[in-house]
């Protein structure tokens, strides 16, 4: 047997010896840390003798399931502290607490107080991320409060934090952000969220590692690529739509041979959909097929990490025919139309107009820990390719239109330093360069670029106080070769600015009080500057703005949670942001005729706005099995020097959940109400605000407890089978949204130790 390290040990229930072996006992614990007794998240727990594992939540609970009576070895794993063997003998149902000690040469000041001093609120774990097995980034994102979504139709999709979204919402992959995102706003993120263990929206002040121009925060996806000796682990997952025929697929495996092999993991998705239909009508062309492959290595000696990671993305669905019209009074027509006019028929074909995304990145990482901290270097290269082939062109010619390639080498380099027991230091410098060429008709220009960006941060904690100070300075260089009234011209731009950010923390037994204050900057990028013609994936025109200069940020946020021994819990997170030349997407004053028909048009403008709203969420637990939990979410946006307000803004939304549990069943029936845009200038827009609606969901899973056999969700949205439109939709001039949905998941997870390990 291994040996056993420090750790301490409370039974809170042993029985009596068992005569006889069962194997229904149900062991519940939590871990925390040794030194300050905070909750360790994320932490392994398992018992061989049938494959028993579970993962700690955000509270350092976890649940093991159908345990065996008698002797029983509980091994607790996780990356930082020290592996722990807990030897209990097992009767009946236990809860045991159990602490784990950090090892002396990690910086455990960073690891664990990191966790503490975010809101649980803001971020989605593990298995809450397998259960949607089914849906895209942007989807799975919606579940944390203040997130919500601007899409194209059900095949493209946005996050939208705050209002923000695009550039000043960037995704992080690990370490870096998709680049392809700079592109525009009528595809998906080149992201499967399914290969992650961790997605969280960053917005306090560390948010400065990751870019100047997070003015909404960043979405931050995160692989924990931890086993120990003798580890095997496979999650696979299906799942089944109706709406669309929609199959999915997605399988995570892991593994460490020995203590001295590297970590080796793999994920792979596929979904695969047919058209979808709203309660009336089958939509032409918009079936969809997208791939996620990922894989890579972890190996740990002498106090230094390196990883190797890979990945890769395709996406590609069909663009509704309906959008496609001759002339302007054809496209009048078809935005006034009720019902558009297409082939009510189901069909798996992708046809033209379509659109194909291709994403690879190779990162790699070299992590030396220290007793006095720890240095960094992080690599990346990226390739994004995006294509679009246009209606009007044969269907036998594999010509796009439109094929735009970029190419981004990164590398990060990060030192952090204690200073002693409470305080710490940070700084880092990540450089990146572009290329960029377009191929077919002309959307955006051939451009070369390159950005630098150095950051300071300085965190020091007490018991329930904790500040962070971040500061960072940025430049950025385009060199765009641009046609202008048929001529082509080279145009170089150069910005440069700073940024910094503040958050304070105060935290007691049941309460957590947040605040973030900062400054930040954002460049307009190549699209809104130069973007001239059809962007086929949103169906519009596009016109960008040369004259476009650095849009600033003035935020303020405060962020309140409480727990009142898990009966009662509320989030409550204000905030308030000033724009100085906000850039935004604004709808033309008319139509746009072009050689391959006319589109709504839509051009680049600048101008001062304020940003102002509120997430809200209460849960309250009536009764043992009996929770309701309601969700608000409000945001406020106008210009300052005029009347008017900002095209894409949020309505007020509301979600309400009635949820009970029975033995190991959960029942859910969840209301979901969207407000009529109120905040809109009449005329600036080719139809007003949709109507609000009602949409009622019912749900029923296993609990999420079960991670020895087989666990399912089944749900049905859009219960009522409602007509409605969605102001955050960009095709909402066409076509309903998606009629009822019957919805399928299922999860089967497998654990294995070599017994050769025990």
């Amino acid at each position: 047997m291994k040996h056993i390290t420090l750790g301490f040990i409370i039974l809170l229930a042993f029985g009596p010896l068992a005569a006889q072996k069962k194997c229904n006992a149900v062991v519940r614990g939590q871990i925390l840390n040794v030194r300050d007794s905070i909750p360790v998240p994320m932490a392994e727990a398992f018992i061989e003798a049938g494959h028993l594992h579970a993962t700690s939540n955000a509270e350092g609970r976890f649940v093991l399931t159908k345990a065996c009576t008698g002797e029983v070895l509980i091994e607790i794993d996780k990356p930082g502290f020290q592996h722990l063997h807990v030897d209990i003998h097992l009767s009946r149902d236990t809860q045991i607490l159990i602490f784990l000690s950090p090892y002396p040469d990690f910086s455990d000041t960073i690891t664990i107080h990191a966790r503490k001093e975010r809101s649980a609120s803001i971020t989605l774990i593990g298995q809450t991320i397998m259960e949607q097995n089914d849906r895209d980034l942007s989807q799975i994102s919606v579940s944390i409060p203040g997130i919500q979504m601007l899409q194209g139709g059900r095949n493209q999709s946005k996050p939208v934090a705050h209002g923000m979204f695009g550039l000043r919402f960037p995704i992080i992959s690990q370490q870096f952000r998709l680049e392809g995102q700079a592109w525009g706003n009528d595809h998906n993120p080149e992201a499967d969220a399914r290969g992650f263990d961790e997605l969280e929206w960053v917005k306090d002040a560390s948010v400065l590692r990751f870019g100047h121009d997070a003015i909404g925060g960043a979405l931050r996806l995160q692989r924990h690529t931890t086993a120990h000796e003798g580890e095997q682990n496979l999650d696979q997952g299906v799942s089944y739509n109706s709406n669309g025929h929609l199959a999915g697929y997605s399988v995570r495996y892991i593994q460490k041979a020995d203590s001295g092999s590297p970590i080796l993991y793999a994920n792979a998705a596929l979904r695969r959909s047919g058209n979808y239909r709203t309660p009336k009508v089958w939509l032409e062309n918009t079936a969809l097929s997208e791939l996620s492959l990922s894989g890579g290595y972890v190996k740990t000696k002498n106090g230094r990490e390196n990883r190797l990671d890979g990945e890769f993305y395709r996406f590609e669905s069909g663009i509704f025919r309906g959008t496609r019209t001759g002339n302007v009074d054809d496209l009048l027509r078809a935005i006034d139309r009720s019902n558009p006019v297409t082939d009510n028929e189901f069909s798996y074909r992708i046809e033209q107009p379509r659109q194909v995304a291709i994403h690879a990145t190779l990162q790699g990482s070299s992590i030396k820990v220290t007793p006095l901290g720890k240095n960094e270097w992080h690599f990346a290269l990226q390739y994004d390719q995006r294509r679009e082939y246009d209606f009007h062109r044969n269907s036998a010619n594999r010509f796009p239109q439109l094929d735009l390639i970029l190419i981004s080498p990164s590398v990060i380099y990060r030192q952090l330093r204690k200073i002693d027991a409470t305080t710490h230091w940070e700084w880092g410098n990540q450089s990146s360069a572009y290329l960029h060429r377009f191929g077919g008709f002309y959307f955006l220009p051939d451009f070369q670029g390159w950005s630098n960006g150095t950051y300071g941060l300085l965190h020091k904690h007490g018991e329930k106080i904790a500040h962070t100070f971040s500061i960072r300075l940025d430049e950025k260089q385009i060199s765009a070769r641009e046609r202008n009234n048929g001529a082509w011209h080279q145009q170089s731009r150069f910005f440069i600015n700073y940024s910094a950010a503040y958050t304070g923390l105060i935290q007691t037994e049941k309460q957590l009080f947040q605040w973030h204050i900062s400054r930040m900057w954002r460049a307009p990028w190549v699209n809104e500057l130069y973007s001239l013609g059809v962007h086929h994936g949103s169906a519009s025109y596009e016109q960008g703005n040369r004259n476009l200069i650095i849009e600033k940020s003035y935020r303020a946020e405060l962020e309140w949670e409480y727990n009142h021994s898990n009966k009662f819990a509320c989030y409550l997170s204000p905030y308030f942001n000033y724009l100085p030349e906000f850039i935004n997407l604004a709808p033309m004053a008319a139509p746009v005729m072009t050689v391959r028909g006319a589109f709504p048009g839509f051009e680049y403008l600048q101008a001062n706005a304020i940003f102002t709203g509120a997430d809200a969420q209460i849960k309250i637990t009536l009764a043992k099995n009996f929770e309701i939990q309601t969700g608000l979410q409000y945001v406020y946006a106008r210009y300052t020097k005029t009347d008017h307000y900002p095209a894409f803004l949020p309505p007020l939304r509301s979600q309400n959940l009635l949820s009970w549990k029975h033995k190991q069943l959960i029942f859910q029936l969840q209301h979901e109400f969207v407000a009529i845009q109120q905040l809109y200038t009449t005329g600036t827009d080719f139809l007003p605000p949709p109507a609000a609606y009602h949409l009622w969901h019912i749900k029923i899973k296993s609990q999420r407890e079960r991670q020895d056999g087989w666990q399912w969700n089944m749900e049905v949205n859009n219960l009522l089978n409602q007509s409605y439109r969605s102001y955050m939709d960009r095709f909402r001039y066409f076509m309903d949204m998606p009629g009822r949905n019957i919805r399928l998941v299922i999860i089967k997870p497998l654990h294995h130790h070599h017994k050769k390990h025990l």
